[in-house]
C-alpha cells in the first residue's frame, strides 16, 4: 500500500512538473512573440521615418526644343566650352526641385561627408562615383529609379523648359536673388530654398554648389543645324559634367549656360546633387509629396 502511495506521489509530482514546464515554455513563447512583435513595429517604425526623410519633391518638366549652350542673353559672358549653340530635344522627365541634403544622404549611406555639417545643408564633398553608389542604395531601398539628370536635361529645366524666358541665370536676371554666391553668401552653402525659384517651381540651379550630371564631358558639336534628340553627353572620357555656380564664385559660373567638369572619383567641398527620374506626366510617384524632401 505504501509503495502504490509512493509510486501515485511520484507520478503526481512529475505531472505537476511536466505542467509547469509547459506552461514556462508557453510564456516564454509568448514572451517571445511580444518581442518579435515591439522589434517589427519598431523596424516598420524606422522604415517610416526614413522614408519621410527621403521623400523628395519633384517637379515635372515637360519635354521640347531649345538652343543649348551660348545663347544671346548670355551676351559676351560665355566661355569657350559653351560653344556653339546646338539644337535640343528633351524628352519629359522629372527633377528635384532642391539638391539633395545631408539629412538624406546619411540616412542612406550612413555618414555625412560634409565639411560644414548641418542636416538642412546641401551634402558636398561628394564624387560623381559616390552619387552612383548613393542612388543605388537610395532606389534599391525605395524601390524607385533616380538618376542624375543629364546635362541637356539639367541646362532645359534651369532655363525654364517650355515656360523659359531667356534669362542668364535660372529664374532671373538679377543673380542676388536668385543665387548663393561669392558677393552674398558669407562664404558658406545655405539651405535649398531660400533664394527665389525659377519658372519650374526649382531653386538653387544658380549658385550654392555644383550639381554632378550623368555625362561624360566632351565639346559640344559642330553641326549647328541638326536638332539632338535627348543627348546625353560624349560616349567617353575622363571628366563627368558639373554645372550651376557655386557659393564662393563668380556670377560668371552660375549662368544657365556655365559649364563645368572633374574627374569622377574627385569629392570637393563645393559639389553636390540634385536627382531626376523618367517621366510621362502622370504623377504617380509615391516620393511626390509637397514638402521639400527634408522630412519636416
Amino acid at each position: 500500500m505504501k509503495k502504490l502511495f509512493a509510486i501515485i506521489l511520484a507520478s503526481a509530482s512529475l505531472l505537476l512538473l511536466l505542467t509547469s514546464a509547459k506552461k514556462g515554455e508557453k510564456q516564454a513563447t509568448q514572451q517571445q512573440a511580444a518581442q518579435q512583435h515591439q522589434t517589427s513595429a519598431y523596424q516598420q517604425d524606422q522604415i517610416a521615418r526614413k522614408k519621410a526623410i527621403l521623400n523628395f519633391k519633384m517637379a515635372f518638366v515637360e519635354g521640347g526644343s531649345f538652343e543649348m549652350g551660348c545663347t544671346a542673353e548670355q551676351a559676351d559672358e560665355c566661355l569657350q566650352p559653351e560653344k556653339p549653340a546646338h539644337p535640343v530635344f528633351v524628352h519629359s522627365f522629372a527633377i528635384c526641385k532642391y539638391t539633395v541634403t545631408q539629412r538624406q544622404w546619411r540616412e542612406v549611406m550612413g555618414k555625412n561627408p560634409s565639411d560644414i555639417r548641418n542636416d538642412d545643408l546641401p551634402v558636398t564633398n561628394i564624387s560623381w562615383n559616390d552619387a552612383q553608389k548613393f542612388i543605388s542604395k537610395l532606389n534599391a531601398f525605395l524601390g524607385t529609379k533616380y538618376r542624375l539628370p543629364t546635362e541637356a536635361e539639367w541646362e532645359y529645366a534651369a532655363r525654364g523648359g517650355t515656360m523659359a524666358n531667356g534669362l542668364k541665370y535660372s529664374g532671373g536676371s538679377d543673380i542676388y536673388y536668385l543665387a548663393w554666391y561669392k558677393d552674398n553668401s558669407d562664404d558658406q552653402t545655405h539651405p535649398g530654398g531660400k533664394r527665389k525659384e525659377n519658372e519650374l517651381g526649382i531653386f538653387d540651379m544658380s549658385g550654392n554648389v555644383w550639381e554632378w550630371c550623368s555625362d561624360w564631358y566632351g565639346p559640344y558639336p559642330e553641326d549647328t543645324e541638326t536638332e539632338l534628340i535627348n543627348p546625353e553627353g560624349a560616349p567617353s572620357g575622363t571628366e563627368r559634367v558639373l554645372r550651376g555656380g557655386y557659393f564662393e564664385g563668380p556670377a560668371l559660373f552660375c549662368r544657365t549656360s556655365c559649364r563645368n567638369k572633374s574627374k569622377p572619383d574627385y569629392a570637393a567641398s563645393i559639389f553636390g546633387l540634385r536627382l531626376a527620374m523618367d517621366k510621362d506626366g502622370s504623377d504617380d510617384n509615391s516620393n511626390n509629396s509637397e514638402n521639400n524632401g527634408e522630412g519636416e
